[in-house]
């Protein structure tokens, strides 16, 4: 469509101020339109050579540069309509204004850049609790320690010798038996530790949990409380005979775990507790050997695969994969058929941020595997592809909100 003699109509009413609000938008939707960019050119030029004095509406104008969004070259006067006259060198700037207009709309539109929050995955972090209260922040360079003459890093540097571990009784200048000497290992959110035991078993710590054991155990039974979530690989070692008791070397020396109204009891053995508070339940997965899992009301004994479930009225036993239940430890996110509401509770304990649902989200499940070393929008984009919820991260808060 050949649009030239209108546009040079419409230009020479413009330069002239003669054209309405309506006809200086459309000449201004004809530069945007990039059509007859060699002809507009030529008239910008040719009145470039040619201004003479012409007559502009200030008011006029300021509707026109209003309804076009761009800033009114030519100062209003509030409460007044005035008509005043435009020298050449005005008319010239009213021209040089068109072509910078033109010019504008030929450049292509940038794209808004918009600069996302993220969280960066937890790590190693714990905080060790003495005996006497006093607390010792682990090294964020170190995945764990060992409890023997002193605490020790795995790599065998020192964290607390061993003329630190024990506490004066009082008056008498006597120790107390380490057995009774309890400390506390706590991971915060966002955090994870390892600890080996007096007795060689090994406890791996998610986060948002703490252990209570002592430095020593007792010869007849090994107990640790917790809170949280725990992977054990328990030693089977045996005590040492001791002459005024009828037990051998070799007797039976039970591990067990105090946790949320359960206590679960093993020889040697790999299994997983769950006893975070803010859980409906708490649950004890078995890897390898066996476990007994004892409530008020009642117990159950485990085989691989099983996992007991513990509430305030029951105790159930399901079969599941155990691998999906030590994700943790194995530095995954293994999601299977799992709600919203329990991925969430996860995600806030790993990258320690806080979860506001914002409208009805939808009550689907969820399968995806993904590493836990990944930032936390990048665990997001996985469940925002299935196409059940967005989301905006601000200032450690996470906001989900129904698909728009």
């Amino acid at each position: 469509m050949n649009n030239k003699p209108d546009i040079r109509q419409l230009l020479d009413k413009y330069v002239q101020n003669t054209c309405s609000p309506e006809e200086a938008a459309q000449l201004m939707h004809m530069l945007q339109s990039g059509d007859d960019k060699e002809y507009i050119e030529q008239l910008i030029e040719a009145h470039m050579r040619n201004t003479p004095d012409v007559l502009a509406d200030n008011i006029d104008l300021a509707d026109v540069f209003e309804k076009l969004d761009v800033n009114d070259p030519i100062k209003r006067k509030r409460g007044k309509s005035l008509r005043i006259f435009i020298t050449a060198a005005a008319a010239a700037l009213l021209i040089a204004f068109v072509v910078a207009t033109y010019i504008y709309f030929q450049q292509p539109e940038p794209v808004p850049v918009v600069t996302k929050q993220d969280v960066a995955p937890g790590g190693s972090r714990a905080t060790l609790t003495l005996a006497d209260g006093r607390t010792v922040d682990l090294s964020s360079q170190q995945s764990g320690i060992v409890v023997g003459d002193g605490i020790m890093y795995t790599d065998g540097s020192e964290v607390i010798d061993k003329g630190q571990l024990t506490i004066d009784s009082g008056s008498q200048g006597e120790n107390y038996p380490l057995s009774i000497v309890h400390y506390q290992l706590s991971t915060p959110k966002g955090g994870t530790y390892q600890i080996t035991l007096s007795d060689g078993t090994n406890v791996w710590l998610n986060s948002a949990s703490k252990l209570k054991y002592p430095l020593q155990f007792d010869k007849k039974e090994r107990v640790v409380e917790l809170e949280g979530e725990a992977y054990f690989e328990v030693r089977s070692t045996k005590p040492e005979a001791r002459s005024n008791e009828s037990h051998t070397s070799n007797a039976a020396w039970p591990f067990r775990v105090v946790s949320n109204g359960q206590t679960v009891e093993v020889l040697g053995t790999h299994f997983n507790v769950n006893a975070y508070p803010d859980e409906s339940t708490t649950n004890t997965t078995l890897l390898e050997g066996a476990v007994r899992v004892s409530t008020d009301n009642g117990s159950s004994l485990l085989k691989p695969g099983q996992q007991s479930k513990v509430s305030q009225r029951e105790l159930s036993v399901i079969d599941v994969d155990p691998e999906t239940v030590v994700d943790w430890k194995n530095g995954d996110f293994i999601f299977t058929d799992e709600t919203l509401e329990n991925i969430m509770r996860k995600v806030a304990r790993w990258y320690n941020v806080n979860v506001i649902y914002e409208g009805q989200l939808p009550k689907d499940s969820y399968n995806a595997q993904i590493s836990r070393n990944k930032n936390l929008s990048e665990v997001l984009h996985i469940l925002e592809l299935s196409g059940g919820v967005t989301y905006r991260i601000t200032d450690g808060t996470l906001f989900l909100s129904p698909p728009k």
